[in-house]
């Protein structure tokens, strides 16, 4: 039986640690544009122009949605649709004219089923894209452009406006402003895009001689921004990274964009907490193991607070009928009620609000494991799944955390009513039996990740629950310690 368990044992850590490898990227090449789908994004490439003509991310997490992040695309979903007139990324400009409104040879470079590369080619214009199936919304651009002397420009992409708009930015030395700087400014130009409330569209900018910012109008009127070369001689470099996706702090950190956001206190806090969560993850290689060790650690640092709480509550339930029956005879004053009780817990050496702080304790850790978990969910995605799960940061597919945890806290309330059959009403149990239905019911299309916290955090409580009783049943045993004779020596 033992050599079964461990072979079992042995075959669930395999499963655990072996799924949810990136899947491969997807090529598609229909008409005059080629597709590129990766884990989180996908690419759309177009003949016309050589442009970026899409950047779709098809990954959702909770209460996220599908989104384009190439500015101009209207609605959501896949019930988005481009704008007329709005000029695409990476257009290029003679002057202010567009120059490649013709076709573009389209090339693609394969390696591996990781990465692919695409390139748009015409005369005097290379246009390169890199794109890998592991990456966190960056794209690798290198554009290479030939002139005779005359004005190029390089468009970015539409430059929308009205309530909600995303804020135009440029980062100057790690610092983002809402205008360029001058041109006789010290400070290197490290890139420029839009940043909204849900989604980033930036390019950092690796190599960029000669290039400034530029902000205008198309043929058709649309506000447009990118970079420019006042008189271009011979050949020029550009050569950064586009990302295209959520904003999200970490991601943009990731992709070298931090100083596109400000941080207050509880976000700062939040990266610590999610950096500790990353950490946990590169030291176990599994989001699974990282939730698990991080519920151990907050219930070993917890435990002293938690050991305290679970003594009052033992020792409030243990007076129970006693305060029932201080209730019941003081029932119409209720200052005496007041003071009776006081002495009860003074004589009973009890702390009524001993066991609040330690518990509502608990909901701040929850809070952030749960922000934590929404805002890694694209580095959970991207990881190995755990057991039946193939992403943590997704709901349960079958619930079976959900309703394993819900059973066992409805065994704990079991436990807890067994224990103490005389405590409370018919109320209060009542609500105890509700609540664990009522939680599954309102929270199960959470994260699976939490509900793998919460059920952890369940089955270690009821086992601390266990261990405190155990000690309290010892003192109650333990034989009073007797008063000194003073009769003897006389």
């Amino acid at each position: 039986m033992e050599r079964f368990g461990v072979v079992f044992l042995a075959v669930v850590l395999g499963f655990a640690l072996a799924q949810g490898a990136p899947e491969p990227l997807k090529v598609e090449v229909g008409g005059q544009a080629l597709e590129v789908e990766g884990s989180l994004v996908r690419y759309r490439f177009s003949q016309l122009g050589g442009t970026l003509e899409s950047a779709f991310i098809h990954f959702s997490s909770y209460r996220s949605q599908a989104v384009d992040a190439v500015p101009g695309w209207t609605g959501s979903g896949e019930d988005r649709a481009l704008a007329p007139g709005v000029s695409l990324p990476f257009e290029v400009w003679q002057g202010d004219a567009r120059a490649d409104e013709g076709a573009y040879r389209l090339e693609l470079d394969q390696p591996d089923e990781n990465t692919a590369s695409v390139s748009l080619v015409r005369e005097g214009v290379l246009k390169e894209f890199t794109v890998r199936t592991d990456a966190l919304y960056t794209l690798e651009v290198r554009l290479r452009l030939s002139g005779d002397g005359d004005a190029v420009r390089v468009v970015l992409g539409h430059r929308p406006s009205g309530k909600g708009a995303p804020d135009l930015l440029f980062l100057y030395d790690g610092k983002s402003y809402s205008s360029p700087l001058p041109p006789d400014s010290a400070s290197r130009l490290e890139g420029l895009g839009l940043v909204g409330g849900e989604v980033v569209y930036f390019l950092r900018l690796d190599e960029a001689q000669g290039f400034s910012p530029f902000m205008g109008m198309n043929d058709a009127g649309q506000p447009v921004f990118g970079l420019e070369v006042q008189a271009l001689a011979g050949e020029a470099v550009l050569k950064g990274v586009l990302y295209t996706g959520r904003n999200r702090y970490v991601l943009l950190e990731k992709a070298g964009l931090a100083g596109l956001t400000e941080l207050g206190l509880f976000s700062r806090f939040l990266v610590l907490v999610m950096r500790f969560f990353e950490w946990l993850y590169n030291l176990t290689g599994n989001y699974g193991w990282a939730i698990i060790l991080f519920t151990l650690i907050t219930r070993v640092v917890l435990y002293p607070l938690m050991r305290n709480q679970l003594r009052s509550m033992a020792k409030m339930q243990r007076l129970a009928p006693k305060i029932k029956k201080l209730q019941e005879r003081y029932k119409d004053d209720r200052e005496t009620l007041q003071k009776q009780m006081m002495e009860l817990y003074r004589q009973e050496r009890v702390n009524p609000l001993g066991g609040c702080f330690p518990m509502l304790l608990q909901f701040p850790i929850l809070i952030l494991l749960w922000q934590a978990i929404l805002y890694s969910a694209e580095q959970i995605h991207l990881s190995p799944g755990f057991l039946w799960i193939g992403d943590l940061s997704q709901p349960d597919p079958y619930y079976v955390l959900v309703i394993l945890t819900t059973g066992v806290m409805l065994l704990q309330q079991w436990l807890t009513q067994r224990r103490m059959p005389e405590q409370g009403g018919g109320g209060s149990q009542a609500i105890g039996w509700l609540f664990p239905v009522i939680m599954a019911v309102l929270f199960m299309s959470f994260p699976a990740g939490l509900w793998l916290y919460w059920l952890l955090t369940t089955v270690i409580q009821m086992g601390q629950q266990l261990v405190v009783d155990w000690e309290m049943a010892r003192e109650r045993q333990a034989p009073a310690p007797s008063e000194p004779d003073g009769s003897k020596g006389r």
